[in-house]
């Protein structure tokens, strides 16, 4: 799993497509000034965070030692990070500007489908979600009993439940017995999990 930004992203393919013409990496110089950055230490900043990214690595000994750790692959989608998503009490969604998830396609869903959440918190754990996990969300404003859903509650409050609809009354679930149940009449939908990703070296 990657979450970079625009800008790490932009100056990622700018080496990638460097290296590739020129057969070595440009100089923190061309870096700053194709993403039009003000600062050498700035460019570095941004190299180490695509390195710990797992997008680069160091060849130490070597003149301009940045080298490639993988290319972007043809089989995978860029996904928005949007914000983060309470699995506890409700709380209003955190946005998280100008980041995106790498992930396998799936021929399920089109690119535009899909969008990405952290989970904070662990009321969902007994279904796999814990703390910190990212979930890969379908657009969608419905959902069928014992999806798990994005459901908007009360004054644009954002919680992660299962979904249940039953007489009127639609119950929002959660799958931790320390956690109580929601119960509403009315809750938006935004959207149902359909995948999981754990970062183990969070």
């Amino acid at each position: 799993m990657l979450a970079i930004t625009k800008k790490q992203k932009l100056i990622y393919d700018y080496i990638a497509q460097y290296i590739s013409k020129y057969g070595y990496a440009p100089s923190l110089f061309e870096i700053r000034d194709k993403a039009k950055i003000n600062t050498i230490s700035t460019a570095h900043g941004y190299i180490s965070r695509l390195i710990k990214a797992g997008l680069l690595k160091r060849v130490k000994g070597v003149s301009r030692s940045i080298q490639l750790v993988k290319t972007k692959a043809t089989n995978m989608f860029e996904i928005p990070l949007v914000g983060t998503i309470t699995c506890g009490q409700p709380i209003e969604a955190i946005e998280i500007p100008d980041t995106v998830i790498e992930v396998a396609k799936d021929r399920r869903f089109q690119e535009g489908e899909l969008y990405a959440l952290k989970a904070k918190g662990n009321s969902m754990i007994g279904d796999g979600i814990f703390d910190g996990d990212f979930l890969i969300v379908k657009k969608q404003e419905w959902a069928d009993d014992g999806d798990t859903a994005v459901a908007i509650i009360d004054d644009n409050e954002a919680t992660l439940k299962k979904y249940y609809k039953k007489k009127g009354q639609i119950r929002l679930q959660p799958a931790n017995p320390a956690f109580s149940p929601i119960y509403r009449k009315q809750v938006e939908i935004r959207g149902i999990v359909i995948k999981i990703i754990r970062d183990l070296k969070q």
